[in-house]
């Protein structure tokens, strides 16, 4: 009778894992779809590929804005109903995705719902494995997660890609919405998470006013792509953004002070971890987010990749990413960790300046891919070490809101870096090609502004064969002249994206003389290893609380 129970328990245990794995790989596989289907979604919606990088910038804002709100709602609903609720929200917006007849509805669907659902679903994750597994079997189950993941964070551009290219965008996310259904109807065999006593309340105002903050900032940034810096719009945006930050600030204190509910705590800033290390991530991740946006836009609008290329191409980046992060984090056990991540972010840039260089001659996604590998071992190498040294520094009761400003820190990063770099991208290409013609010889005054439009309009939609389509009835001398006009212009655009990305990996380079001078905890156990290489790595929603592999009882 005891064995037909254990075998019970055990084939129970397998199936709640299933579960939860099956919403983490959906979760982390949802961007990258949206990275590679760019031209995809230009022509079939037709629509630019700025408003695709306003879908991708809000989707992880979204994710910034009301992370450690999922995770709060989570303890007064529930964890399981969080769960659910996310799924069902989640599930909405993939199948508005799926079908969607514009942009906008792209906006809604995945940007706005997706975003929202994410935000219930990973922090819920984290939780209901911690109330369903314990000891080894919770270690081995959190090893499972960081391997779907994984799956997902370096298969996902070649899945999508297949998918997109083959039969298209739109079944990928109609997947998502299936899997979504089996997840809830299977739910029910989870255990949820205890109670949290007393049931805290939620800060409403805090909510509304960081988010509020957060969004105008971003999106003002997002608008310099089609205003420039100087509309008066976008200074009252960011301008705007940044005084209700502070209004944040404000409240948050005066809550605290009061001992009345709050979003964050603001004493957590107290710890050099936090106030040093959160930034730094920021950081990390808006060079991440950066290559991710402008390589799919690169080899589509330039090269004429379609989707599934595209995904080869991001391959080494994803290899060295996983390789660096799952082996380096006993490194700093053994030196310093603000120094491995300084070497990290120089070693960005380095990357960066490499893959620049290589886009003048590249024909294939091959001729990238030095730059590529060398950033994803850069990006792998500070994986492995700062979530671990943010976490580390905070006490045991600050741990899991310490653990929500990590997935705010890194989702505003990604927010930012989509934000910024495709502004780059557009802003100096257009710029390049608006110049060039002006300043041609070849191109007759009277219809430069016109010319100007049909060599731009290719690199708006990412779309490498309509320039050929588009000058094929002006004399050869022309057609030669603006060809190479598009080819330099674009290439300036995305060396100085790449510029900027690099810049900002310095910067960060910069902040890390911030960051504590200690070594990570020694010799951990077996548990807390695989604890550590689950936390360290930069798949979204897997920053553990450092009591995860504690206590609690077993399914």
């Amino acid at each position: 009778m005891t064995d037909q129970s254990n075998e019970t328990k055990t084939g129970r245990a397998t199936i709640v894992l299933a579960i939860l794995s099956a919403a983490m790989f959906i979760y982390v596989i949802d961007t990258t779809i949206m990275n590679v289907s760019i031209s995809a979604l230009v022509e079939d919606l037709d629509t630019t590929v700025g408003a695709v990088q306003t879908a991708i910038t809000l989707y992880t804002l979204t994710m910034a804005a009301f992370m450690l709100t999922g995770g709060k709602l989570g303890d007064i609903w529930g964890s399981k109903r969080a769960f659910r609720i996310g799924l069902v929200i989640y599930g909405i917006g993939t199948m508005i995705t799926a079908l969607a007849p514009s942009i906008g509805f792209i906006i809604l669907g995945w940007s706005v719902l997706e975003g929202l659902g994410s935000a219930l679903i990973v922090p819920a994750i984290n939780t209901l494995v911690r109330a369903n597994f314990k000891g080894t079997k919770r270690a081995s189950a959190y090893g499972t997660l960081f391997g779907v993941a994984a799956a997902g964070a370096a298969f996902g551009p070649l899945v999508g890609g297949w998918l997109t290219t083959n039969l298209s965008w739109r079944y990928a996310f109609a997947a998502e919405a299936v899997i979504v259904v089996i997840v809830l109807l299977t739910s029910g065999l989870i255990v949820d998470a205890p109670k949290v006593i007393p049931k805290p309340r939620l800060d409403v105002v805090g909510v509304v006013l960081s988010a509020t903050g957060l969004a105008m900032f971003v999106y003002g940034v997002l608008q310099t792509t089609t205003r420039g810096w100087n509309d008066p719009l976008v200074i009252a945006l960011i301008l705007g953004g940044l005084a209700v930050i502070g209004a944040f600030v404000w409240w948050i204190r005066r809550q605290d002070a009061a001992g009345r509910p709050v979003l964050v705590h603001p004493t957590i800033f107290k710890h050099r971890s936090i106030s040093a290390g959160l930034p730094i991530l920021s950081t990390q991740t808006f060079a991440q987010a950066g290559l991710l946006f402008l390589i799919p836009v690169f080899t589509q609008s330039v090269l004429g990749f379609d989707a599934f290329e595209t995904g080869l191409t991001l391959l080494p980046l994803s290899i060295g990413v996983l390789a660096t992060s799952t082996l380096t984090p006993p490194l700093g056990r053994r030196f310093y960790p603000k120094y491995i991540i300084q070497l990290g972010l120089v070693l960005l840039f380095i990357g960066g300046y490499v893959l620049a260089k290589s886009l003048a001659t590249a024909t294939e996604g091959w001729d990238m891919a030095p730059g590529l590998f060398i950033a994803g071992i850069a990006i792998g190498i500070i994986a492995g070490q700062l979530p671990n040294l943010i976490l580390s520094g905070v006490d045991q009761d600050e741990a899991s809101e310490a653990s929500g400003l990590q997935g705010t820190a890194q989702n505003l990063g990604m927010a930012l870096g989509t934000a910024v770099i495709g502004t780059v991208i557009l802003s100096v290409a257009l710029t390049s090609i608006g110049n060039q013609v002006e300043d041609s010889s070849t191109v007759p005054d009277d219809v430069k502004d016109e010319i100007a439009m049909v060599v731009e309009r290719p690199f708006e939609t990412a779309d490498a064969a309509l320039l050929g389509e588009s000058i094929a009835e002006l004399p050869a001398d022309q057609q030669a002249e603006l060809e190479e006009i598009y080819d330099t212009g674009t290439l300036h655009g995305f060396q100085g994206a790449i510029l900027a990305g690099g810049i900002v990996a310095l910067l960060g380079a910069l902040l890390a003389f911030r960051l504590p001078k200690k070594k990570l905890a020694s010799e951990p156990t077996t548990e807390k290893r695989i604890e550590e290489v689950v936390r360290n790595t930069t798949l979204p929603g897997l920053q553990l609380e450092m009591s995860d592999l504690e206590g609690t009882p077993e399914l």
